[in-house]
């Protein structure tokens, strides 16, 4: 099965990502019995972002930086 998980910086994850990301995290919690793994999941996908976000801004001004300074 295939669900698209739709994540934005502003807005929230859509509801079919929660529901399957909240299962996957259920899954791992009981494979692994750490009850902290479906909030990890949570914060881990949370950082992907921030770290896209921070590459793509990086990229939109690599031109106006001089390469001596990057």
């Amino acid at each position: 099965m295939l669900v698209p998980v739709a994540a934005e910086t502003i807005k929230a994850i859509n509801k079919d990502g929660i529901d399957i990301l909240s299962d996957l995290g259920r899954r791992i919690t009981q494979s692994t019995n750490d009850h902290h793994e479906t909030a990890s999941l949570f914060q881990r996908l949370s950082m992907l972002i921030q770290r896209y976000n921070a590459v793509a801004v990086l990229i939109t001004f690599a031109h106006t930086i001089p390469e001596d300074e990057m």
